[in-house]
């Protein structure tokens, strides 16, 4: 069974991203669907500190060559392979740029004298454990003082795909870069997390047009109401993409959030909240390929 797959992303962080994650999958959760929840923002992960869940980590690597023999004179067979510039030819010699790899293994395939050789470096983990109600959290970690989020997400997704799920929703990066991109690509819808001010309005802006690009269909939680004036709902009607939720401004709200709690259990209008969501995107669900969890 292929699960219904829900990325939540926002073009900019403090937007409430995680907060609308983390209380729909366990609102999910609780209706009896089979959910994993992965945390997607590897520089940063935090879904993992509104649950008990006690993970295995699986470490991630990715192999980035080393130089191991002689070069031929004048051959730059390498760096002319490497479309990241990650082999330069210093002295006669190449020299391999690690943060620039991508690991594809081209520079190894095409050097005629084996010089290059890949090792396998570490670059962060993977955690995967169960919550109390059943849902599946994994959380990716990039380790400090690595640049390759990427690949930290890729095998974040791979492991949450990897068991059986009537839900997966995808925690993503903030912001649209390749980070965003690798942890929303291909799934059935976008939850774009934004709030009703003008940096709110510009980076929504930004992650719809990143929505167009990558064809997903999208639709908006709006967070925060009543911190600022735009309105945010005349954008969402002029540009094609619904306003599914609106969230208050509310010192509770904050409170709740700072101590570690749901909201669906620590607020007193938390779980009709995200009761309508979720009935409001399975809605949108039902109209697309992806179909209504059972």
């Amino acid at each position: 069974m292929t699960p219904v797959t829900v990325a939540v992303a926002s073009g900019k962080g403090g937007t409430g991203k995680t907060l609308v994650a983390t209380n729909l999958a366990a609102h999910v959760a609780r209706t009896g669907l089979r959910v994993t929840l992965a945390d997607c923002d590897v520089e940063a992960p935090n879904a993992h500190l509104f649950f008990d869940v006690r993970a295995a980590v699986a470490p991630v690597e990715m192999p980035v060559p080393e130089i191991v023999g002689a070069c031929p004179a004048r051959c730059t067979a390498c760096r002319d392979a490497c479309r990241f510039g990650a082999i330069r030819i210093l002295g006669g010699r190449p020299v391999v740029l690690p943060d620039l790899c991508h690991g594809c293994g081209a520079c190894t395939q095409v050097c005629p004298s084996g010089a290059l050789h890949e090792r396998q470096v570490a670059v962060g983990s993977v955690g995967v454990g169960r919550a109390p109600d059943g849902m599946r959290l994994v959380t990716g970690q990039l380790h400090v003082g690595q640049s390759k989020a990427p690949a930290v997400i890729r095998a974040t997704r791979e492991h949450a795909l990897s068991e059986v799920s009537d839900v997966v929703l995808l925690d993503a990066a903030p912001g649209a870069a390749c980070t965003a991109v690798a942890a929303v690509h291909g799934t059935d819808f976008l939850l774009l997390v934004t709030e009703p001010t003008p940096f709110g309005l510009h980076d929504l802006t930004a992650m719809v047009d990143l929505a167009g690009e990558l064809r997903l269909r999208a639709g908006v939680v709006l967070n925060r109401v009543g911190t600022g004036e735009v309105d945010i709902g005349a954008y969402c009607r002029t540009a094609g993409v619904p306003l599914l939720a609106s969230l208050p401004f509310d010192r509770d709200v904050a409170a709740c959030y700072a101590d570690g709690r749901l909201l669906i259990d620590g607020h007193p209008a938390g779980d009709r909240w995200f009761a309508d969501l979720w009935s409001t995107l399975c809605d949108h669900l039902a109209t697309s390929s992806a179909g209504v969890p059972a």
